[in-house]
């Protein structure tokens, strides 16, 4: 009976000291191919280097200390990518998966604190995308529960002399279900995921050489993400960005109290990219724009909204946008004697539905707008285009509800040197166009219609100019039998001029052929 018990004592601690003895070889072998991998297995032009490295025989859990890795051009030694991370950790590594499955499967990994930069003016472009295709080799798949990465830096740079790009501030991610292999490394989106979220205390941005953008926080969970607190500003004062440009260009003020993103989809169809949204809410953007029109004209042709969207180099599908409670307020300087002349719109109220160019005919974008004029008058306003034509068709139409003349003369006194008075009850106009010409129809209820030409200082009217300019102006529509002064008339686009000025040409155009016309259609 004893030697039975010792038999048995013995063959027990024969399996225990040979199951920690695969245990320690195991992990001594992982050890090993994960100082491999670092060492050996990364293509030449990425390198790295690392104060230590402990492992956790037990847990199957490795740990990196104060890694760092440069990516750098294949054909050069210049890097154009660092990646500092004060704490790398890869907690259970699977022995029996990668025995029996000759798989590399890992419960977590937390970066803990990783510094990013990147110089987009290093990246040779053709070698960048060979990097991306067949650079790095795996044996064996590698399937990871959950990443995450905490309280990380991002910079981006460029070669300008503001050169900082991109700056994201106490950033964290988590991705999980991650699977990579020897295929879905090649791909332009070399992982597969589930479920993902990230955050960010502040992004900034430099759009171009003259605005940037801002973001107070961002947050991104069930494939929603909301930015909070969004402002893009010219960061110029606006005498400052007239002495620096040399064709005309606004100064930009906006800011947005959020912006939220709805349903997410993201990623590359034969290595196209594509995103889309179901649903885009901006909530309470302010605009203010400024153009100093004493600085010379930019000629270059400026596209319609619908060849924009069809030109994108990615594809873009969202389905509803939605803007509420926005305000704009523009500015136009056309004598140098003063500030200029400002139009408002306020209390707007926009809806876009197929904001995209992937949808297929007969889909449409459509845009239904209502909000108010120079602080009192009402409106509402369609507008309706179609991505897929070559010749970017539209029809836009609008109606004005009650407006006194007077409320114009903040644009009018500074810039054209002439004073409204009177009122405009309603006034309809519909424009059918394309990116050459256009056609409108124009119907205006109007009283006691009156034009003051002023001085060249602006402070006294000019009587003589006065009179003779109300010749030729209507009073009123009431010599009509419907009180509506109605007119037609064609515009050809001058393509050097934005969408809007093409719209302010068709109303201005229909407006004064009626009120100055016969008034007949």
């Amino acid at each position: 009976m004893k030697k039975a018990v010792l038999i048995a004592s013995y063959s027990v601690s024969a399996v225990i000291l040979l199951f920690l003895g695969v245990v320690v070889i195991t992990n001594i072998l992982v050890k090993n191919k994960f100082e491999k991998f670092l060492t050996s297995r990364l293509p030449n032009h990425i390198t790295q280097d690392y104060e230590s490295i402990s492992l956790n025989t037990w847990g199957g859990t490795i740990t990196v200390n104060e890694l760092t890795i440069m990516l750098g051009n294949k054909t050069d030694s210049v890097v154009h990518t660092k990646v500092s991370v004060a704490k790398l950790i890869v907690e259970n590594v699977s022995y029996w998966d990668y025995l029996m499955h000759s798989e590399i499967h890992i419960e977590d990994i937390k970066i803990n604190s990783p510094t990013i930069s990147y110089y987009t003016h290093r990246v040779h472009k053709k070698q960048d995308a060979a990097v991306t295709s067949g650079s790095i080799k795996l044996y064996k798949p590698i399937l990871v529960d959950a990443l995450s990465i905490n309280n990380a830096l991002l910079y981006i740079y460029d070669n300008e002399k503001d050169s900082l790009v991109v700056y994201v501030e106490n950033s964290a991610v988590t991705i999980n279900d991650i699977t990579i292999d020897k295929d879905i490394i090649n791909r332009r989106l070399p992982v597969e995921f589930k479920k993902y979220k990230a955050s960010a205390d502040s992004i900034f941005v430099k759009t171009n050489a003259f605005e940037n953008l801002t973001v107070t926080d961002f947050n991104l969970e069930d494939k929603k993400a909301v930015f909070n607190t969004i402002k893009l500003k010219t960061k110029y004062s606006k005498n400052e960005l007239s002495q620096k440009i040399t064709t005309e260009r606004d100064h930009f003020d906006l800011e947005a109290k959020k912006l939220t993103v709805d349903a997410i989809a993201f990623g590359f169809e034969d290595r196209m990219l594509f995103l889309s949204s179901a649903y885009v809410t901006i909530d309470t953007p302010d605009l203010k724009m400024f153009r100093d029109k004493l600085v010379a004209d930019d000629v270059t042709i400026k596209k319609l909204y619908s060849q924009s969207l069809r030109e994108l180099p990615f594809q873009l599908t969202v389905d509803s946008v939605a803007i509420n409670n926005a305000s704009i307020e523009y500015t136009e300087k056309v004598k140098p004697e003063n500030n200029g002349g400002s139009i408002y719109l306020n209390q707007l109220n926009v809806k876009i539905a197929n904001v995209s160019n992937t949808y297929k005919a007969p889909e449409h974008t459509k845009l239904e707008i209502e909000g108010s004029f120079m602080e009192n008058a009402p409106f509402k306003s369609q507008w309706d285009f179609d991505v897929n034509n070559p010749n970017d068709d539209f029809v836009f139409s609008m109606q004005i509800g009650e407006l006194q003349a007077d409320r114009l003369n903040t644009f009018t006194e500074p810039n054209l040197k002439m004073r409204l008075s009177g009122q405009t009850d309603k006034i309809y106009y519909t424009i059918d166009g394309n990116r050459t010409t256009s056609s409108v129809d124009l119907k205006v209820k109007y009283e006691n219609f009156e034009i003051s030409v002023l001085n060249k200082q602006g402070n006294k009217k000019n009587w003589v100019l006065s009179t003779v300019a109300n010749l030729f102006v209507s009073k009123d529509s009431q010599d009509k039998s419907d009180n509506f002064r109605e007119a037609s008339a064609e515009v050809e686009r001058n393509k050097t001029k934005s969408v809007f000025n093409f719209i302010w040409l068709n109303l201005s155009k229909g407006l004064l052929k009626s009120i100055a016309g016969n008034g007949e259609k």
